[in-house]
């Protein structure tokens, strides 16, 4: 649909026209789909979700009274087969289900500026384990982590809920009221394949089996005192010799060791919003935050009490857990310099971007 407007502007205009004689709101023209970044296409689908009624009404009855020979026109002969199709709807209520459910929170949480390599294990598992769950038999996939997750056979059929447990979303449902027995089978049986298809990918992507994102976890303030944490940071150390000689690294299993028994306040993790609702949600602060605070601990003669510790911490933090920052940075530098303002120096261009 994207390509029928594209190089259009009368196509753009009529299709206003037609909006504007169903509704008094702006018509908003589709966005294009591009396959490699398919994650998206929630995105796209909820614009045409919102007006298919006015999709309907400009391609299946305003442009066959105006435009005769459309019936040479093969893009149109597509486009019509799929608004006229029942399992058409169906479908997309099903791909917007899992867009909104699963990977927009996930598109959410992998743009935050802040440090987040500590729970990125943690939040891969998570979304592989909310597709599988949609699909797979609860007992099969309820509290695995890792390579637990990666060991389930979710292609098998026996290990596949029934049609009516797999999990699609109400708006679908209510679509399939619609459909005939067929169409409904058919349905079931492409949800079934695209849930497959999102779980193959999310294991061929995410780091799931990696074991220093495992052992990254023990920098999170709540696994603090957890048995493993010392075992997870000493793992890590070792992973990086060319960091710390020796006895640094004993050092810093004493210093961990200290850290494990220190008081630390709860306001150094909680941000307080000065609401005292208990059924809200608690809110961190920053990784980064708290072991600042963390680095400024002293021993009783002034000196600083986490030496190795803090080099540790500051390398391990400067990790990224995506690339959003750096594509930001390049949408950000695109637009600052512009072909007229092409030669600003390094040094405008970061006071610009400060």
């Amino acid at each position: 649909m994207w390509f029928w407007f594209s190089r259009s502007a009368a196509r753009r205009e009529e299709f206003v026209k037609v909006a504007n004689s169903i509704v008094e709101v702006y018509a908003h023209f589709l966005h294009r789909f591009v396959c490699t970044r398919w994650i998206e296409i929630g995105i796209l689908l909820e614009r045409i979700v919102e007006q298919w009624n006015i999709i309907n009404e400009y391609f299946l009855i305003f442009l066959p009274k105006i435009d005769k020979p459309l019936d040479r026109n093969e893009r149109f002969q597509r486009i019509k087969t799929t608004l006229v199709s029942k399992i058409t709807m169906t479908r997309f209520h099903f791909i917007l289900y899992l867009y909104r459910t699963i990977f927009k929170k996930a598109l959410v949480w992998f743009q935050q500026e802040r440090p987040l390599v500590h729970v990125l294990f943690s939040e891969c598992c998570n979304i592989l384990r909310s597709v599988l769950l949609c699909f797979v038999k609860e007992d099969l996939v309820a509290f695995k982590q890792g390579t637990q997750l990666l060991s389930i056979s979710y292609e098998l059929q026996n290990n596949q809920r029934i049609d009516s447990k797999i999990e699609i979303g109400e708006s679908t449902r209510n679509c399939l009221t619609d459909l005939s027995s067929n169409e409904k089978i058919a349905f079931y049986k492409d949800a079934r394949e695209i849930y497959c298809t999102i779980a193959e990918e999310l294991i061929r992507t995410l780091p799931t089996n990696n074991t220093l994102l495992r052992h990254l976890q023990c920098l999170h303030p709540l696994l603090r005192t957890e048995s493993a944490s010392r075992t997870n940071i000493m793992c890590i150390t070792r992973s990086i010799p060319f960091l710390f000689n020796e006895e640094e690294i004993d050092r810093l299993s004493v210093e961990w060791r200290t850290y494990e028994m220190t008081d630390i306040s709860d306001e150094w993790m909680e941000g307080k919003t000065g609401n005292e609702n208990q059924n809200e949600p608690t809110a961190y602060h920053p990784i980064d935050i708290y072991w600042r605070h963390i680095f400024s601990i002293k021993t009783s003669t002034g000196s600083l009490q986490f030496i190795v510790l803090t080099k540790l911490v500051k390398c391990l933090l400067s990790l990224s857990h995506g690339n959003a920052d750096v594509e930001r940075s390049f949408s950000k530098n695109r637009h600052l310099v512009s072909d007229e303002r092409a030669s600003l120096s390094e040094q405008s261009i970061n006071g610009l971007t400060s």
